[in-house]
């Protein structure tokens, strides 16, 4: 028992060692980066995934993002983060109606949406249920603005209106359109991070807006569902260098939920969760 423990710290050693030589990136051939080791978003793949090549009529311009959705649907039919225990967490409602959009607008996928929207008809209530009407403030945004994305494509997402904690949804969200400004100093992040689920009468992009929004350290540009919308909507030159150097940088098609990253705050995460196994799964032996 005591040498299959010492073995398996060993082990747990190597594998350290190896992925600090990974995001170190010690060799050229071997770096993969950092946003390898951060949780793809199925929601902000999808934004990328619905943005058209202006070069090519008909066609997307991040042809990777659209096959991940494709290929990285649920076996039970949505698309998003999962409990410890593999159920969907209250992210896969907007992550499935952002999916399924993305999938309608190129015309592909009709079973994928079938099966998500079977998921969303019997499923959003009891998620929903589970928060009691404790909602987190980024959800209170963005769901109202995916299912109403839904409906303008055309989507019978009607049904959803049947749920109380919806309609509350909704409510909650026009008092924070009201109370907050979309630049808010006591806000973070700001409702421009949320440009895409933002109403059409809240936010509109003038030639002013463009400018004083898209600044490279601006909140647009750091969300990559917020400037896919924006390329769409402007056609912005920094929003499309911002989106093509996100999906070169994530060569899998997968995108994180922002970007750039805190390279060094991923570091220290990674190998702390390495530690931990080490610590929790495989006590020190005893001399």
């Amino acid at each position: 028992m005591e040498n299959s423990s010492s073995s398996i710290q060993a082990l747990v050693s190597r594998i350290k060692e190896r992925i600090t030589h990974l995001i170190n990136g010690n060799n050229s051939n071997d770096y993969i980066g950092v946003q390898s080791f951060v949780s793809p978003s199925a929601y902000d793949t999808a934004w990328l995934a619905m943005v058209a090549d202006p070069r090519q009529l008909g066609k997307p311009m991040f042809k990777a993002c659209l096959n991940w959705v494709l290929d990285n649907q649920n076996p039970s039919g949505f698309w998003g983060e999962t409990d410890w225990e593999g159920f969907p967490t209250i992210d896969s409602l907007p992550a499935t109606l952002a999916c399924m959009v993305a999938l309608k607008t190129w015309n592909l996928g009709h079973q994928h949406i079938q099966k998500g929207m079977a998921f969303i008809s019997a499923n959003a209530a009891i998620i929903l249920k589970g928060y009691g009407n404790f909602f987190p403030r980024w959800f209170t945004i963005i769901f109202p603005g995916m299912i109403e994305l839904a409906k303008k494509a055309g989507m019978e997402v009607a049904f959803l209106h049947e749920i109380e904690e919806i309609n509350d949804i909704f409510d909650e969200r026009s008092k924070i359109l009201q109370r907050e400004q979309i630049i808010d100093k006591y806000e973070h992040p700001p409702l421009l991070s949320y440009l895409e689920a933002l109403p059409s009468w809240y936010c509109c992009f003038d030639e002013e807006s463009k400018v004083s929004s898209l600044n490279e350290d601006g909140p647009v540009l750091q969300s990559p569902s917020a400037a896919a919308h924006a390329f769409i909507v402007t056609g912005h030159e920094r929003c499309l260098a911002y989106l093509q150097t996100l999906v070169q940088t994530c060569k899998s098609g997968a995108v994180p939920p922002m970007y750039p990253v805190d390279e060094d705050f991923i570091k220290v995460c990674t190998v702390d969760q390495l530690q931990r196994l080490q610590d929790t799964r495989f006590p020190p032996t005893t001399p």
